[in-house]
């Protein structure tokens, strides 16, 4: 109950953030959070950038389960500042899915492509080895926390440079419920962001 209670003010404040500030980059999000087969789930992110002069934006995800390893994944979004339009998609496979005592392991390959604000276009192409394992109290509640390290090469004019990062966050939901809360934070390793970000994903 405490730990759902204070979901919708971490929610405002990143709103409110998110309002406030420009420029963004898409997170891991729901990527972590394995579906079924045949079932789907669509989520909407804000995120605060607080690198590189600082910024906000949103994304909006779509997860699709395809077998009981495997998800597709796909993200639009948008922010002001450098980083603007954005849009791709991910394939999901769980080798070690999350069952009993054992935590879920598995790894996506994801591929985005950037506007930025003087107009020139970047290609992040990212292998996401992640790690999740979800917890449950005795009152219906579920905590899922998750790490991941996204690394790969960002594509612009005939160049590239290697980008990496740590990624760490939770999933909170309450059962009889379709709504899934995520908050999550990026650590810059190599030649990218730090951000945070949380949202709202409806998995029916």
């Amino acid at each position: 109950m405490k730990i759902s209670s204070r979901r919708p003010e971490l929610l405002g404040i990143l709103l409110l953030l998110s309002a406030s500030v420009s420029s963004a980059t898409a997170g891991v999000f729901n990527i972590p959070r394995f579906v079924e087969p045949g079932k789907n789930a669509v989520g909407f992110e804000p995120e605060v950038v607080l690198t590189n002069g600082g910024g906000a934006g949103a994304n909006l995800h779509y997860t699709q389960g395809i077998t009981a390893l495997n998800n597709i994944h796909a993200v639009l979004g948008t922010g002001g500042g450098q980083r603007r339009f954005r849009m791709g998609g991910a394939a999901t496979f769980d080798f070690f899915p999350d069952v009993d005592d054992q935590p879920g392991m598995g790894i996506a390959t994801q591929a985005i492509y950037y506007k930025y604000q003087n107009d020139y276009g970047q290609l992040e192409v990212t292998a996401i080895p992640y790690f999740h394992k979800a917890f449950f109290n005795g009152q219906g509640n579920q905590v899922e926390p998750f790490l991941a390290l996204p690394f790969g090469p960002a594509f612009h004019a005939g160049e590239y440079h290697w980008q990496s990062q740590l990624v760490f966050g939770a999933g909170f939901h309450r059962e009889k419920t379709n709504l899934h809360f995520i908050a999550e934070v990026g650590v810059n390793l190599g030649k990218t962001d730090s951000y945070v970000s949380g949202g709202i994903l409806y998995q029916p």
